[in-house]
């Protein structure tokens, strides 16, 4: 069984893998797998605001430490914040306890290089093998790192996020409304929009171990917006649990995602002279608007699967320097190798300082084609092209839509869900459509486990 998901290790708090023994366990493997001749272990670990990430954290760290690593726990941080000090240091890795935008019984375990990107699949590999296989504990006193707190390490991602933002602006005059999702922003978004001179309006913003995501945040935008409409602010931020993913809505109240803020900072950047290639990089969840919206701009767009991993390795490989996600995962490599929720959210900040327009207005890039995504849970993830009737259902509701239209059928990468997406002009059919298929792959998996 495979530990590492999409997104790292994840389950359910207590539960296997995040049972205390399986934690160790994952702890003292990363050490073996990671530690490197001639140079002094050092591993960063933070968190986001689950109840269980301090028990979790308390484990892992004292595997790492009986291994001889040395653990600087940073506390509470936005996973990008310690994929950004990561960079800083001469660490083996860093460690982020989080489960993203998941509930607050879920959490998770995932890994970023010295580079600030996640661990190459053949390192997870190893990783698990030595999970697996590896000799028992052995704790040699004399050999043992040591484990300190270093929580002052969030003042110093808090300067790389603000130095970011464009020297000779600022953010005064805007009034910003920003939903921390009870997560780990909930304090250092507001420090971070409050010294570029913004006037900053916070809400769930008061964690409580168990309130993580819950009808807030990027999941629920519909939150921040009526708050912007009620305050007539100049925009609103809302961010998942973790902080890596940012979801605008615009003066309007008006909802836009990660295809609107793609759109936006491509042909922004294009028209700077700054887009490397002319080319962006989206994944297959991408709005059927913005891939023909860029390529009236002449904007090549490059498709990955879903996972900011694999967005980022196409823009490595392309020498993109804008990639992201519709949900939200936005990267601008030059100042980091991974989605950060608050540095995206600067990024358009900007974008609309120097543009002098509000979010409504630079939102008329693209035309957003209707989108229904139904997620169903499944026993077991069979393989869609061993789905025989669920194929075919896929193929008739391909002829429908032609070419005003698509679907794309895929597996969650962290839990047992199909999720069936399909675009067209016809709301009401798209959405029969994505019923149906839904129904169809649910009984035809059900009675191929019996």
């Amino acid at each position: 069984m495979r530990l590492f998901g999409t997104d790292g290790i994840r389950g359910v708090a207590g539960d296997y893998p995040l049972d205390a023994a399986t934690v160790r366990n994952i702890g003292r493997a990363a050490a073996r797998v990671l530690k490197q001749d001639g140079k002094k272990p050092l591993m960063l670990l933070g968190r986001d605001t689950r109840e269980s990430g301090g028990g979790i954290a308390e484990n892992l760290g004292a595997a790492l430490v009986d291994e001889g690593v040395d653990v600087w726990d940073v506390g509470v941080i936005p996973t990008p914040g310690i994929a950004c000090l990561a960079r800083r240091y001469p660490v083996l890795a860093g460690i982020v306890i989080s489960a993203s935008h998941n509930p607050y019984q879920d959490n998770g375990i995932k890994f970023f290089g010295p580079e600030g990107t996640k661990l190459a699949d053949a390192i997870e590999t190893a990783i698990e093998k030595e999970i697996v296989d590896g000799s028992p504990a052995v704790v040699h006193r004399d050999s043992r790192g040591t484990a300190s707190a270093r929580p002052e390490l969030v003042n110093e991602y808090l300067a790389f996020l603000t130095g970011t933002f464009p020297e000779g602006i600022t953010l005064k005059d805007f009034h910003i409304v920003i939903d921390c999702a009870n997560g780990a922003t909930f304090r250092i978004a507001e420090q971070v929009l409050s010294a570029l001179g913004a006037r900053v309006t916070a809400i769930n913003v008061r964690p409580d171990g168990k309130n993580i995501n819950l009808n807030n945040g990027a999941l629920h935008p519909d939150v921040v917006a009526q708050e912007v409409v009620r305050l007539d602010a100049s925009c609103g931020l809302a961010f998942d649990g973790d902080g890596d993913r940012i979801i605008f809505c615009d003066e309007t109240g008006t909802v836009r995602d990660g295809d609107f803020l793609l759109s936006i900072a491509a042909d922004y950047f294009k028209g700077k002279g700054k887009l490397a290639g002319d080319t962006l990089v989206t994944t297959v969840m991408a709005n059927l608007g913005l891939l023909r919206s860029m390529q009236e701009r002449g904007i090549r767009v490059i498709t990955t699967a879903v996972g900011d991993r694999y967005v980022f390795e196409a823009m490595v490989n392309s020498g993109a320097v804008i990639g992201g996600e519709q949900s939200g995962h936005l990267i601008f490599s030059e100042h980091l190798f991974t989605g950060d929720g608050i540095l995206s959210a600067l990024q358009m900040l900007a974008i609309m300082r120097q543009a002098g327009r509000p979010l409504s207005q630079l939102s008329r890039i693209m035309r957003k084609y209707p989108q229904v995504l139904l997620n169903t849970r499944v026993k077991r993830k069979i393989p869609v092209d061993s789905l025989p009737l669920t194929r075919k259902v896929i193929g008739d509701g391909e002829m429908k839509l032609q070419s005003d239209g698509r679907v794309l059928v895929r597996y969650s990468g962290t839990e047992n869900l199909l999720r069936v997406m399909i675009e067209g002009l016809d709301k009401q059919m798209i959405t029969a459509l994505a019923r149906e298929i839904s129904d169809v792959a649910q009984r035809e998996i059900e009675s191929l486990g019996n």
